[in-house]
């Protein structure tokens, strides 16, 4: 099972307070996220986050790191097939 590093997890809780449409959210606490999974990834808050700018941040950030690039391929496959 893949896990990611602390690093990038830190950097996935900055996307998500980034991009927070709320100032105070009761579901989240005003982090942005609900939880971290068994993977150690984000689970956003449905609330408060623009989900959308939020895995952009995401894939860009990614995109720049091959070991994450290979893990979560499937995002970048998306883009091909609308192509």
């Amino acid at each position: 099972m893949f896990k990611l590093e602390e690093k990038h997890l830190e950097k996935a809780k900055e996307f998500a307070a980034r991009n927070r449409k709320k100032k105070n959210c009761g579901h989240c606490y005003d982090r942005g996220y609900i939880g971290v999974t068994l993977e150690n990834t984000l689970a956003l808050c449905h609330k408060c986050v623009d989900m959308e700018k939020a895995l952009e941040d995401w894939k860009n950030y990614v995109a720049e790191i091959p070991e994450l690039r290979e893990q979560y391929k499937e995002l970048f496959e998306e883009e091909k097939s609308e192509n």
